[in-house]
């Protein structure tokens, strides 16, 4: 069978699919694949509704009298993205995040499961369909490898290693929504280090905001004086030196305190990974080049230094989209090894996914564990796409049971995600659950050759 649906194909397929034809006749007789079918059958459904709704227009790219495939888009470039087909019944089974109540989707299963392969294509197809996509690749789970040579020839991929060559962003930067100014980043770094430094207390806490607060001061940056915040800040290496300071204070509390807090946070300074030679990470050239996807590399990391620059990045990103402002969806961060984040109060990880959809910024969250995830997690995300799971525990399938509206109960789910072959995977939309065979790059109707 081909690789590659040919206009002759299509017209047949088309043709099939109006008399009703079923989905492996149909393969059978156009030699293609079940899975092509179900793909040119789900484009047609949303360009049917969408054209009945009159929310977008269809435009086609092709020229017609040259005979070429009608592969054109939306004219809003945002289109829903197949993600396969029921196993019962063989209905198309399609992500459309830009009307779901949350751009936000969720992905679990365990290794070999398929989980990375679909993160992938995702975000494959999140490119192809106008979205920026932020990938931060931590070196053992996402990876582009999945992706086919000639699809990833198409993309815009730009790999960021940010491990080796350091980041060109200061977490001690002001930004216009940090309401109280120095006292907001203050607040945000100490925050920070206490999520990833858990045997960091109360004290350590304080004293990290002074230390940040009199660092900017030192800088010529005052909290009574709005009219220096636009200043540029010190390195983020000095505040270590800030800490060590206090060590040698001759103040007894404050030395005790610092001397504590020093060797919990030296790693981070001591790689010097926040640097003015490292790279800037423009978001808004980003968002400019439309359908591109950055790889931010983080392999090599000690894991408290992954999880603070995972933290601080995310802040940057968030502070950055906060001063666009309001907008339609746009921007997708894929965050493939959820054991690596913080989901605690004010977190950046939660903040995005309550309060990401206003500004255009969706998530997509993946890992192993169903521990890695946090309530928030599962109560935020609108898609959810679990792979088969131990799930000893029953939190799974409970936070799945309590979220569809179909007459799924809770021990169907258990069973079906306990016993999905790979490839397949219970996905849940619309508060919707089916368990379902997902596309693969060929499926989808990709030419990968």
């Amino acid at each position: 069978m081909n690789a590659k649906i040919t206009p002759e194909q299509r017209q047949l397929i088309s043709e099939l699919l109006d008399r009703g034809e079923k989905r492996h006749v149909i393969a059978e007789l156009a030699r293609v694949t079940p899975g092509q079918v179900s793909a040119l059958a789900a484009h047609r459904t949303m360009r049917a509704l969408r054209r009945q709704s009159g929310v977008e227009k269809y435009v086609p790219d092709h020229n017609p009298s040259k005979g070429q495939p009608d592969t054109g888009v939306f004219a809003s470039h945002l289109r829903p993205i197949p993600l396969g087909n029921e196993i019962e019944g063989g209905a198309p089974v399609i992500w459309d995040p830009e009307h779901a109540s949350n751009p936000h989707l969720l992905i679990l299963g365990e290794s070999g499961s398929g989980k990375t392969y679909t993160a992938s294509r995702l975000v494959v197809e999140l490119a192809r369909t106008g979205y920026a996509c932020i990938v931060l690749d931590y070196g053992q789970g996402f990876s582009m490898d999945n992706v086919p040579p000639r699809l990833l020839e198409q993309l815009k991929v730009t790999t960021f290693d940010l491990s080796r060559e350091g980041i060109g962003i200061n977490p001690l930067q002001i930004y216009p929504s940090d309401t109280h100014g120095p006292a907001t980043v203050a607040q945000r770094v100490a925050d920070t280090f206490i999520r990833v430094y858990p045997r960091l207390g109360v004290q350590q806490h304080a004293l990290l905001r002074r230390a940040v607060v009199e660092l900017l001061e030192d800088s010529g940056i005052r909290g009574d004086d709005k009219k220096t915040w636009s200043n540029q800040p010190p390195p983020f290496r000095d505040l270590e030196q800030k800490i060590l300071e206090y060590a040698a204070s001759q103040e007894a509390p404050l030395r005790r305190v610092a001397s504590s807090t020093a060797p919990h946070v030296s790693t981070l300074f001591f790689f010097n990974t926040f640097r003015r030679t490292g790279h800037a990470l423009g978001w808004s050239d980003l968002l400019a080049r439309g359908g591109a996807a950055w790889i931010l590399a983080l392999g090599g990391l000690e894991l408290s230094m992954e999880r603070a620059v995972t933290e601080f990045l995310l802040w940057s990103l968030i502070r950055h989209f906060e001063m666009l402002g309001p907008a339609p969806l746009r921007c997708f961060v894929v965050l493939d090894e959820a054991h690596k984040l913080a989901f605690g109060p004010g977190s950046p990880v939660e903040k995005v996914l309550r309060e990401g959809r206003k500004f255009g910024l969706g998530v997509i969250l993946a890992s192993q564990q169903p521990e890695d995830f946090s309530p928030v997690a599962f109560a935020n995300t609108a898609a959810k796409i679990v792979f088969q799971t131990g799930d000893q525990t029953g939190m799974v399938s409970r936070q799945l049971h309590r979220k569809v509206t179909n007459d799924h109960s809770y021990e169907y789910i258990a069973k079906t995600i306990g016993t999905l072959p790979r490839g397949s995977a219970y996905v849940v939309l619309s508060n919707i659950g089916r368990a379902t065979r997902m596309l693969s790059f060929e499926a989808a109707g990709h030419d990968v050759r």
